[in-house]
């Protein structure tokens, strides 16, 4: 009778949609890879329908079983994933200057991907016992050191994009164990400095011009802004000070990097993803090449298998960050919108999961899950249209690759439990 229960809960729109992307991106793959008939790509279509199928009895299986295991296995799976994180560093395989993988026969698998669910669980563990609150800092140390310590250890190999996810994952999870918006505000605003005291850097670069003092006019209005929330808000002394202090450190080192660190082919490789005519045979060829793809699909695209950028190898990592722009090219507006249509559906689905659940815990994984399936999307197709810089993560369901299908695979099944389990722990 339970088993029935549990069966009549799943939430076939939500595995329906994961299984039609994957399918999609099995399609597009193909489409990406088959006119090579010798080298590394020949066949990885049939390596990624080989990963859907075991992605398939991954869900199966996570949803098949009880949510209290997961729970009392949530820090062993972080250990874990740190460990392999060690092995990667001291022991791994480099490829393109990056040691991210970890070689198990044939098989190369990326322990970063592992981290992600490794921290989403540990989190989900600790802040379904505990709250965290700013006016409360000692609440932040535990959370803090989960997070560091992989933070640390993939941006030793080095992979900022896995390493932005980390702290992009966690603050939903905070935002859902009770922290406020003003709270989460103060959190990102030392972020959202640095982003208005470096705009300005870079427009004066790429365009040769200096803005003078019209540089900090940004930042001092955000900076004022910032002043008069604490002000209104009666915030504590010793947020004043924590708040005000961050985003003046984040927002002057910054300027000193640019200014005196970064060399002037550094500098073009950051300034590429604004003006990538400034370098369209290095830093700025991928996302031309991008943008081209995405361009030339106009409303229905050249059809499948006719992309003329995908086909002349003009697009570089095409099945795997750029397949977005395969898409783009075959499909048109109306393919990408369809399948953008089918993520947003994915992740409002997979936050929907939590008005159905009672236990904290599994509402945790359900948000964060979302969390992380949501900013891969975001970010990858940003890259792919030019509008953010080039971060390397791939592209949930569509791009080619075994870790990260596996990863996929284990956030869905936990988004599919939270539905599904019993409400007993």
């Amino acid at each position: 009778m339970d088993d029935l229960r549990r069966k009549n809960r799943l939430d076939i729109p939500l595995l329906f949609t994961a299984i039609t992307l994957w399918v999609i991106g099995i399609f597009l793959v193909y489409s990406a890879t088959y006119i090579n008939e010798t080298g590394p790509l020949v066949g990885l279509y049939k390596q990624q329908i080989i990963w859907v199928a075991m992605a398939l009895v991954i869900v199966t299986t996570i949803v098949a079983l009880p949510g209290r295991w997961f729970f009392k296995g949530a820090y062993v799976f972080y250990g874990l994933s740190l460990l392999l994180l060690l092995v990667a560093i001291v022991a791994g395989v480099n490829i393109m200057g990056a040691q991210r993988w970890v070689s198990i026969g044939p098989i190369k698998i990326q322990p970063s991907e592992f981290a992600k669910v490794g921290l989403l669980l540990a989190l989900a563990r600790y802040l379904s016992e505990k709250t965290v609150s700013l006016y409360k800092p000692s609440t932040f140390i535990v959370p803090g050191l989960l997070i560091l310590v992989p933070f640390a250890l993939v941006m030793k190999q080095p992979d900022l994009g896995t390493a932005l996810v980390f702290g992009t994952m966690s603050l939903p999870l905070f935002y859902w164990s009770r922290l406020s918006l003003l709270e989460v505000f103060y959190i990102i605003s030392p972020i959202l400095s640095l982003v208005l005291a470096a705009i300005p850097l870079l427009l004066s670069y790429s365009s040769g011009s200096n803005w003078g003092v019209f540089e900090s006019i940004p930042w001092g209005i955000f900076f004022i802004i910032i002043v008069g929330v604490l002000y209104l808000k009666r915030a504590p002394i010793f947020l004043w000070v924590g708040v005000i202090a961050a985003n003046i450190f984040t927002s002057t080192i910054v300027t000193i990097i640019w200014g005196s660190v970064l060399k002037d082919y550094q500098k073009m490789r950051i300034i590429s993803f604004i003006n990538p005519q400034a370098d369209p045979f290095g830093a700025g060829y991928q996302v031309i090449q991008s943008k081209v793809a995405v361009g030339s699909g106009h409303i229905f695209g050249k059809g499948y298998l006719q992309g003329t950028q995908s086909r002349l190898s003009f697009l570089p990592e095409q099945h795997t960050d750029f397949i977005f722009s395969v898409l783009g090219e075959q499909f048109g507006i109306v393919g990408c919108s369809l399948v953008i249509l089918l993520f947003l559906f994915l992740i409002i689905r997979g936050l929907m999961v939590t008005h159905n659940c009672r236990n904290r815990f599994l509402n945790l994984l359900a948000v964060g899950s979302s969390a992380i399936l949501c900013f891969h999307v975001f970010v990858n197709i940003a890259m792919t249209l030019g509008m953010m810089p080039v971060t390397g993560l791939p592209l949930p369901f569509l791009s080619y690759g075994g870790s990260f299908t596996i990863t996929v695979a284990i956030l869905m099944g936990l988004m599919l439990n939270a539905r599904v389990t019993n409400h007993d722990f």
